[in-house]
């Protein structure tokens, strides 16, 4: 049998974030548009994976820095080696996901309660999709990583 450590701790708890964060996302976008003709329930539904989704994402940050130093890799020089140009790249989509949910949860959601629902839908699922899709491909150069 394999030795785990506490590395290999550590980056289970990062990919378990990434699978509530994302597979989130995945779920609720499949799910609202069936929800809208039960708004109430819609409301308590995102307001709940909210606080699950924030705090797998603060997982995720906190996981993804101890990850950085277990690999030897250093925030002050990301252009050094091709595993950090990786995590470069992965950064960027790591802030966009969040910046495009925080926008779609805090910003653009309670301010369209009153738009038309074709207005509202475009506005919200536009930011939904791009968390997701930032989401994603920060996945996809944090496997990368791991596989160098």
């Amino acid at each position: 049998m394999v030795k785990l450590t506490g590395s290999d701790f550590v980056l289970w708890i990062h990919v378990l974030a990434a699978c509530i964060w994302i597979g989130g996302q995945i779920t609720l976008g499949m799910m609202m548009p069936m929800l809208r003709t039960v708004p109430d329930v819609m409301r308590d539904i995102a307001r709940r994976f909210q606080n699950l989704a924030w705090g797998a994402f603060a997982i995720l940050i906190v996981t993804g820095l101890i990850n950085l130093h277990d690999a030897g890799i250093s925030l002050t020089n990301l252009n050094a080696t091709p595993q950090s140009r990786t995590l470069s790249i992965k950064l960027i989509f790591v802030f966009i996901s969040g910046t495009a949910a925080a926008l779609h949860a805090y910003w653009v959601t309670p301010r369209m309660r009153n738009a038309s629902h074709a207005k509202r839908a475009a506005a919200v699922g536009t930011l939904g999709g791009i968390s997701l899709l930032a989401a994603m491909l920060a996945a996809l150069f944090g496997v990368a990583i791991a596989q160098s």
